[in-house]
């Protein structure tokens, strides 16, 4: 593998850590989930100091109450790399003011030009009773093709700032160097939504810039 291909790795391997993708900016899951007959439709671009550049497509849809449905598609255009994933999220209780709620994650995982099909299953609590602000905990399991089972895990927390919501968050996998990851959104538009991170993870420093549309 090249250097820059390396490069490209890295990116994908850092920003998808967790293979659950959560809310914008955030890598670490939390525990809501859209309304019935609702979704929102996330984009956000990932470029890392290595050179790798990536552009991402993540649409979400809650067809009955307290299932929401996910796709993410994965581009890096410098490499050309592709990957995918689907996902289900269960809430498995409601989501309190001014407490704790549950959900369970479970999902595949595929990258163009690698054989066979990765999968993760990862349980998530979110609690909203530390003042004004929210901590999410992430714990689970991945497999990528060829590769053995392994842990994941992720730790969050977000706190409203008149109209942003910066958010402070640690996540990795069993083995590997975690991410270390600071990121806000804020919206500009009814049902619109702009956000950024900046993390490091992987001895890379890594960029996102996205917008969410909520529907």
């Amino acid at each position: 593998m090249t250097s820059r291909r390396s490069s490209a790795a890295t990116l994908l391997a850092a920003t998808l850590a967790l293979p659950a993708w959560a809310g914008r900016p955030l890598a670490v899951e939390d525990a809501g989930v859209n309304d019935t007959g609702h979704g929102h439709l996330e984009s956000w671009y990932a470029r890392s100091n290595g050179g790798a550049r990536e552009f991402n497509l993540a649409p979400a849809y809650a067809p009955i109450d307290g299932l929401e449905l996910a796709a993410t598609l994965t581009r890096e255009t410098r490499e050309h790399l592709t990957s995918g994933a689907l996902q289900a999220k269960w809430q498995l209780s409601p989501s309190r003011d001014d407490g704790c709620n549950a959900a369970l994650v479970v999902g595949a995982t595929r990258a163009r030009g690698v054989s066979g099909t990765g999968h993760f299953l990862i349980g998530v609590l979110s609690c909203h009773a530390f003042g004004p602000g929210s901590a999410h905990l992430n714990l689970g399991t991945s497999k990528d093709p060829g590769a053995d089972s392994g842990g994941t895990w992720g730790l969050a927390y977000e706190l409203p700032v008149g109209g942003v919501t910066p958010h402070l968050e640690w996540f990795g996998r069993r083995g590997e160097r975690p991410t270390l990851q600071l990121g806000a959104r804020g919206d500009v538009a009814d049902g619109v939504q702009l956000d950024g991170s900046l993390g490091r993870g992987h001895g890379e420093t890594l960029l996102t810039l996205g917008f969410k549309l909520q529907f």
